[in-house]
């Protein structure tokens, strides 16, 4: 911190913290870059996947989730389908819904993904105690609880 006062915090602290915030967030973006058996997907792909997870999902639901248009959706369901990790059905309450939901492949993937996912996060967070992990889980959490819910994580 550049401020003289342990209470105050500057605008060149906020600086600060924003630069090595985003130092943080490339390091765990690098660290967490999916690299499966289809390395050709998109990490956008990679999201809507980790978000069939817990069950199949309309496209509208999907997409809103997934903060892109339906259109945009409708393009990434498309490959990973190609891809045979996601299969469309018709809604049984209503035929004109569309539902998305992992293959076993897709399930599969997800699982190879997530595992190097904790990998890559592990090394990021290699310089960190348990205790310093769980403060900073800690100070994340009261972060976000305080910021409008967009999206769910993969």
């Amino acid at each position: 911190m550049t401020s003289d006062s342990p209470d105050t915090f500057s605008a060149e602290d906020l600086y600060s913290l924003a630069a090595q915030m985003r130092r943080m967030w490339q390091a765990m973006v690098r660290a967490m870059h999916p690299t499966g058996a289809h390395e050709n997907a998109h990490p956008q792909q990679y999201w809507v996947m980790g978000l069939l997870r817990t069950g199949s999902r309309r496209m509208s639901d999907l997409a809103e989730a997934a903060q892109t248009s339906q259109a945009s959706l409708t393009g990434i369901v498309d490959r990973l389908e190609e891809r045979g990790l996601v299969m469309r059905s018709r809604s049984h309450e209503d035929r004109r819904v569309v539902e998305v939901s992992l293959t076993q492949a897709g399930e599969d993937e997800i699982r190879t993904v997530r595992a190097r996912f904790v990998e890559g996060l592990e090394h990021v967070l290699e310089p960190l105690t348990p205790a310093e992990r769980r403060q900073l889980l800690s100070l994340i959490t009261t972060i976000a609880e305080h910021q409008p819910r967009h999206s769910e994580t993969c």
